[in-house]
């Protein structure tokens, strides 16, 4: 019975260690850029990029997209969209989409699509060289035209911005070393009894 004790205190103390020291997710890779009433929420992972866009639930439309991961390697192969028919490239910005510049553009082939939740994803080749990564794109109270000069045309949404990085509140990592140093504790006594 004691020697079952044990190992199970011992595969708690790995579990424990390997919880430690597993990498945190990386939740530095994610930028959010506010303007106004609009928020673009931009996910750079390895080969992928996804904004998701936030604002008021009606009069808030876009059809052309821009993000800027930094450098001259990105080259965007594919992507997706919640809603619409979009065209992903790459661009020199979000309103000079096409060729082969630093931005990866999103246009909608369509009148234009409500940006509420709307979500975006390129996929693409080469590494970024950012942070900062910017965002582009107009914003517009109805669905077309949707473009500077436009009757309906609101502003234009441009953003650049670093990660935020999380940081362990100091409490969290004082309560696990606390019950690292009770198992410790639990296992010398199991030897010595």
């Amino acid at each position: 019975m004691q020697n079952k004790n044990l190992k199970l205190l011992i595969l708690a103390l790995v579990l424990v260690a390997a919880f430690v020291m597993a990498p945190a997710a990386s939740a530095s890779s994610i930028t959010t850029l506010t303007q106004g009433a609009y928020t673009a929420a931009l996910t750079v992972g390895t080969g992928t990029a996804t904004l998701t866009l936030s604002g008021p639930t009606s009069g808030f439309f876009v059809n052309q997209i821009g993000i800027n991961l930094g450098g001259s390697t990105i080259a965007v192969t594919s992507g997706s969209a919640s809603s619409g028919t979009w065209i992903f490239q790459n661009g020199n910005n979000s309103v000079n989409c096409g060729g082969t510049g630093n931005w990866g553009c999103a246009i909608d082939t369509t009148a234009g699509q409500a940006g509420n939740t709307l979500s975006l994803t390129w996929n693409f080749t080469g590494t970024p060289a950012g942070p900062p990564f910017s965002v582009q794109f107009a914003v517009c109270s109805t669905s077309a035209p949707c473009a500077p000069g436009s009757s309906n045309f609101i502003t234009n949404f441009s953003q650049s911005g670093s990660p935020s990085t999380t940081v362990p509140e100091p409490g969290t990592l004082g309560l696990l070393g606390t019950g690292l140093i009770g198992l410790v504790g639990l296992v010398r006594r199991r030897f010595l009894s």
